[in-house]
């Protein structure tokens, strides 16, 4: 990363600079990330995606063991998910079924940022945006502009005090609302007791299923698929490749990042032809672009534009023999 800052604070002196300078900010997004893993706090949110309008009542707890943390929908169709650090316990009631996966990196509330924020500096324009009153509280808003057309942009209002994101806002090239979040009531909690924690349903008669890794788990990856070109400000994150439950061939995952917007790469073989899918997708935030390589699908979605998904899923290609 030092490398990179000599070979770049030529050209972007004055942004840089600007934004270095401004130690409060970084402070404040640095605690945002401390708050949001290890806090101990309960809210209600209103989440706004795909012209869809939700309500959330979220409870988060944080120990020496780790993170547990309680999401129930209160509008739409009931459901429950409750992470238990690495484990997520998924509830509908309505269909009296619970799955149990893995939890994601990161999972919970949206806009979780990075550890390493220094790195998002040449990928984002950060600035301050102002004040505001969110659930009574107030905050304030830091934005980050992408530079190119290749990611979205970002606004968070965090309240100085707690250190709790209490809105976030994803953006597009015109700044028009793609996606947003917004605490209604929000609280910090001293502690959080086990009895806030626990399902509400009993759960008696549900169908239970285990979701994730098939019998043989992790397998070596391939390492002859390769991205070329990819899109600026974006590397490796991980590579994996697994038998999954839903698909009788091992599958290849790599996983991109900017450091704010994460791409994942899926690339498995395809016996008949007839299912390969090809073409384009966007549904609010997400976007996804899948075709056909010497009959591997290759399908990519993320949180960025299309173009995006579409680059990076046209870069890839098979190194080997």
């Amino acid at each position: 990363m030092a490398l990179i800052r000599l070979l770049l604070v030529a050209l972007m002196a004055s942004n840089v600079s600007a934004v270095l300078a401004d130690d409060k900010t970084w402070q404040l997004l640095n605690q945002m990330n401390n708050t949001l893993e290890t806090g101990n706090y309960q809210g209600t949110f209103v989440f706004m995606h795909d012209g869809k309008v939700e309500t959330l009542k979220i409870v988060h707890g944080y120990s020496d063991y780790g993170v547990r943390e309680k999401l129930v929908s209160l509008t739409g169709d009931a459901r429950e998910v409750i992470r238990d650090r690495d484990l997520l316990t998924c509830i509908w009631p309505e269909d009296k079924l619970v799955v149990i996966e893995p939890a994601r990196a990161g999972y919970g509330l949206p806009s979780f940022l990075p550890k390493n924020l220094d790195d998002l500096v040449f990928r984002y324009k950060l600035k301050k945006a102002g004040s505001a009153r969110i659930a009574g509280i107030t905050c304030e808003t830091v934005r980050f502009d992408p530079v190119d057309a290749y990611r979205y942009g970002h606004e968070l209002c965090i309240n100085t005090e707690s250190g709790m994101l209490l809105k976030s806002r994803t953006f597009n090239a015109d700044s028009d609302t793609i996606e947003s979040m917004m605490f209604t009531s929000f609280s910090m909690l001293e502690s959080v007791p086990d009895s806030m924690l626990r399902q509400t349903a009993s759960l008696e008669g549900y169908t239970w299923k285990i979701a994730g890794l098939g019998p043989d788990g992790d397998l070596q990856p391939d390492h002859a698929w390769k991205i070329r070109n990819l899109p600026p400000g974006f590397s490796l994150s991980s590579v994996n490749r697994r038998l999954m439950s839903t698909s009788k061939s091992p599958v290849q995952h790599i996983v991109l990042s900017d450091g704010l917007a994460s791409v994942s790469v899926f690339i498995s073989k395809v016996e008949d032809p007839k299912h390969v899918y090809e073409g384009a997708h966007n549904k609010g935030v997400i976007s996804a672009y899948a075709r056909d390589l010497n009959r591997h699908q290759i399908t990519v979605i993320g949180e960025v534009p299309e173009g995006t998904v579409k680059h990076i899923g046209d870069s890839v290609f098979y190194s080997g023999p």
